[in-house]
This record gives C-alpha cells, structure tokens and sequence, in this order.
C-alpha cells in the first residue's frame, strides 16, 4: 500500500477538518498575493498620477489592507486549528487501534518483539505523522498554491519578464524531487535506530534490579549510550542529506531576484515597464522562492511520516492465528467444566515438539497437578487450555467441546490463572484485587482478599486498600503479591483454575497461609495444579507426571509412590533427608 492510500486511510473521519484546513490555506494564500497590489496601486498613483490608478483613495487602500491582513491572521489561526484537531484525533485514533490490535496479536508475537519496539511504534511513530498531519499537510498546500498563484499574476503583468525571472523554478523543482527519494530509507534507518534505543532502554529499566545487583550500572550505560550514538549518527547522515536542498534553492531562488533587478530593473530605466510593476515583481519573487524552502523543510517531516505510516501498517498487518472459528458458539444449557487432552503435540517450532501425544483428563471439580523436571513441558500444557497457542495434533477439550469451538472471550472467561510469575499492575491494591471481576463491589474484594489470607497484611499497609502497590508490584514481598493474586483469582469466580508453581520462593509461614487459601480456591473448581515442591500437590486427585514432554505415569500420590517410578525418585530427591549437606571445599 502506498503512502498515500495509507494517509487518505488513517485520515477517515477526520477528512473534513483537514478540507477546512486546506481552505483557511488557500484563503491565506489569496491574502498573501493582493497587499503588493494594493501598494502597487500606491505607487502607480505616486509616479503616474491618481488617473491611472483604479480610483481607489489612501483610505480605501489602507481599509482594503486592513481587511486582507484580518483575513490572513483569520485563515492563518483557522488553517492551523482545523489541522491540529485532524492530526490529534488520527494520533488518539492510531494510538488506541494500534494498542488493540497488539493485544489481539498470538503469545507467539510477543515471543519474537521487544516491548520497546513495539512502544516505538505504536507511539513515537504514530506521533511522526501526526507532526505531519499537522504542519506537513497545510504547508504543502501553501508551498504549492502561493507560487502558482503568484507566477499567475506576474504573467499577467508581464509574460516576457516572468519567463526570465522564473526560468530557475525547474531547477528549484528538480533538486528537491532529486533529494526526496535517498532520503526516505535514510529516515527509515533512523526510526529503527530509535525504536532499538527505546527498546534498550525499557529492558535495563524493567531489569534495573537485577543491573544492581550485579553492579553492572556502567556495563548499562554504555549499551545505553552505544544505541544512543548510532541513533544520533544516523539523524546526522540522514539530516546532512535532508538540508542539501535548502541551500541549493536558496542560491537558486538568489539568482531569481538577480534575474529581476537585472532584467526589470533595464526594462524600468527604458520605459518597458512601469515602476510599479516592477515593485510587484521584486515582491513576489521575494515569496514564490520561499515555500520551496518549505518543501525542503517539510520533506523531513514527511519522510518521517511516510516511514512511521509504513511501520505502523506493517504492525497493522500483522494476524493472529488464535482467533474464534467462524462457527465458534457457546455451548447450550449448563455447561460442564471437565477438561480432556487427547494425543496433543505441541512445539513452539513445529519442527521441535514440547509436548509430545499427551493424554489425561480432569473430571469437573478435580484437582490434577502436573509434575515434571524443568523443562518437561508443564507450563506449556498450561498455555494450551486457555489457547494461548493450538496445538499441532490433537485436541484440548473442555465440556466435552474442542476449545477451537468456543469464542476465545468464553473460554478465558471462565478460566483464572494464578501465575508462577504474579503480574500486578501500577495501582492501588483494591485496583489490582478488581482486575478479576471491574463490576465486584468492594464487599465482595473483602471477601476475596480474606478467603486469600491478603487482607490482614492490606490493613497493616499504610493506606489499605487505596495503598499502591508500585510498578508490577515492587513494593510488596513475594507472598504478599501472590496472596494477592489468588484473591484476584477467588473475586473471578471462574469455574476452572490454573494454578502454576505459586508457592515457590516463600517462607513456610507464608507458604502455610497461601496453601490453606488455595485450598479454598478450588473447592468445587476444576483445577490444572503446577508445581515443582511436590509437598504442595500430595492430595491431588490426580498426579500426571510429565518427562520430556510425554505422560510417564499418572495416578495419586500414594499409588505412584508404591509405583517406584519417576514420580518417587523426584520425591526421594526433594526429601530434605536425602539431600546432602554443603560442606567446604
């Protein structure tokens, strides 16, 4: 798609405010041409005598001037509101449909993006061609209506003088066309430099404790400051470029007044042409050489633009392969919540299976945990049920139904994650414990967080509930966040539960007050445990023990203990008994 087909696009619904805008242009552009007219009557009275003037006095001149310059300041303002509103409007509107088409994107896109890549673009790049919108659009119009207009007038003057004078304009013309093509991919190399540097700079700040903690603030820096140059040096090289047309037409639009004080400026002293006229000329070509400046100037910014528009639309284009079948309903009458996963083969990279023909089922109101060394393919069946990814071969059911049948809202709907790694958000607890169900009233969040054993340790926080929690919570401990987590979980009220590894990395207080909240979590809720401390899923109904991505054994606790297979082995393993002391070396 063209740069131009993109712009007429993004620009729907706001393509009456940019018309307004351009007429309030060529209204200033009209204004621009009739005060050296007016003077030009001036001085023709001046040299000539009032009778060869079109009758008008000094005070119709001065109240004629008057009224042009009012309507130049009101075109002007009018030009330059009308453009803004357009260009804020088509920057909220690509902002927000930029945002929503990232979160509709597959896991699978997150996997292969930088997060400040995908910043850069739905932001810096979306703001280029608003600047675009708003001074690129009405400057163009006035660059190319006022020398029309003004090369118009002057060959109504005098033809023969007007050819000479403007003879350069071609030349002016050419080297700005000359330059505009080598300079877009130089553009383009800029905003990708720009996008890796902010890119950069989110990943050392989402990581700055870990920067810290290794003492690697300098180490930091400097890849900071190495993206930060090549982005400079290519704004450089690309600007070096850029500028080159404005001073060629400079000297270009020079040898147009030289044209017109040399041959005029003859033509006067022999009587060719009056003094008046000659004023208009030397007026004019004062102006019509300016707006290619402008084109100069404005070629940045629509090089930008055009770069940006590609860069938004090729993210625009990107598809998501989860999305609802075209026949995807919801099932009829009362739904049951057992879970089924019948010969699944899954692989991140197809050529590269995860999971391999994985078979097990979890009845309704169940608890299954999965088991497994790391790496067995545990979080990747956890990814599947809510259709994260689809798998490759077989089917991941639940109610009977192949998810791939339901709409993706249904299904996620009536699932809630307790993740090994808590996410909360830049709010306030109550903010946080709501993201669950926005419509809860606060009774119900109380309820949720003191089923979740959160709520003795949220009134111990200095404002409660309206306490905030900091970016992905760092102002609270590990189990705090988790406790925090499963309140969300408990005020979702979903009937099926994925509950991945949430008690690692606390202590045994802790752990005590977050198993005996998970055990009120899934009472009567189809539940998918994770966990590598196998103290955490003994009273499983199931235990499906997981090996290199296929089902080794799968039975309850006691029966594959008595079993002596894998599953015993890792509990010998995990037994603080049998592992041995550090001793020094």
């Amino acid at each position: 798609m063209t740069f131009l087909r993109q712009f007429y696009q993004i620009l729907e619904g706001r393509r009456v405010l940019l018309s307004l805008s351009v007429v309030c242009g060529l209204l200033f552009a009209l204004a621009n041409l009739i005060p050296p007219l007016l003077i030009r009557e001036l001085i023709r009275w001046i040299t000539e005598g009032r009778e060869a003037t079109s009758g008008f006095g000094l005070v119709e001149l001065s109240a004629a001037l008057l009224g042009v310059y009012a309507v130049r300041g009101l075109s002007r303002y009018g030009y330059g509101r009308f453009s803004h509103v357009a260009a804020y409007s088509v920057m909220h509107d690509l902002m927000i449909r930029s945002y929503r088409h990232i979160q509709r994107l597959p896991h699978r896109f997150f996997t292969q993006e930088r997060t400040g890549s995908l910043i850069a673009r739905s932001v810096n790049d979306v703001e280029a061609v608003e600047d675009f919108i708003a001074h690129g659009v009405p400057e163009t119009i006035l660059a190319l209506v006022i020398p029309a207009a003004m090369m118009a007038v002057l060959f109504s003057i005098d033809p023969q003088l007007a050819l000479i004078t403007l003879a350069p304009i071609p030349l002016a013309g050419f080297l700005v066309y000359r330059y505009v093509k080598k300079v877009r991919g130089m553009w383009r190399a800029v905003r990708e430099r720009l996008a890796d540097l902010v890119a950069q700079i989110h990943d050392n700040l989402a990581g700055i404790a870990v920067i810290k903690s290794f003492v690697q603030e300098s180490r930091s820096a400097d890849r900071i400051e190495e993206h930060s140059r090549r982005f400079r040096d290519t704004s450089i090289e690309a600007n070096y470029i850029s500028i080159i047309p404005s001073g060629l037409i400079e000297a270009v639009g020079g040898c147009g007044i030289v044209l017109v004080i040399w041959s005029g400026g003859s033509s006067a002293l022999e009587g060719k042409i009056a003094v008046a006229d000659l004023f208009v000329f030397i007026v004019y070509m004062g102006h019509i050489y300016q707006p290619f400046l402008q084109l100069a100037s404005i070629n940045d910014v629509l090089q930008k633009a055009s770069v940006s528009t590609d860069r938004v639309f090729q993210l625009l284009a990107v598809e998501s392969d989860i999305i609802d079948a075209p026949d995807a309903a919801v099932p009829p009458g009362k739904p049951s919540w057992d879970i089924c996963f019948e010969g699944v083969t899954f692989g991140y990279d197809p050529d590269e299976p995860v999971l391999r023909e994985v078979d097990f089922r979890i009845e309704s109101g169940q608890v299954v945990a999965l088991v497994g060394h790391t790496g067995a393919g545990k979080s990747t069946v956890s990814a599947l049920l809510p259709r994260y990814y689809d798998p490759q071969q077989g089917t991941v059911s639940v109610g009977g139904g192949d998810v791939r049948g339901l709409p993706l809202d249904y299904l996620r709907g009536h699932i809630a994650p307790v993740q090994q790694d808590v996410f909360l958000f830049h709010g306030s607890v109550l903010d946080n414990i709501l993201f669950g169900r926005p419509e809860a009233t606060e009774e119900d969040v109380r309820d949720a967080a003191a089923a979740a054993n959160a709520e003795e340790f949220i009134l111990e926080l200095p404002e409660g509930y309206d306490t905030l929690v900091g970016e992905r919570g760092i102002r609270l401990s590990g189990g705090q966040k988790q406790r925090l987590s499963i309140a969300r979980a408990l005020l979702k009220d979903a009937p099926i539960l994925i509950f991945d590894e949430a008690t690692s990395a606390v202590d045994t207080e802790t752990e005590l007050l977050i198993q005996e909240a998970v055990g009120r979590l899934v009472r009567n809720r189809t539940t998918l445990v994770i966990a590598h401390r196998l103290s955490t899923v003994r009273n499983a109904d199931t235990i499906v023990v997981l090996e290199r991505g296929r089902v080794a054994e799968m039975g309850s606790h006691d029966e594959l203990v008595a079993r002596g297979g894998l599953y015993s082995r890792m509990i010998e393993a995990q037994d603080p008994a049998s592992v041995p002391l550090i001793k020094r070396a």
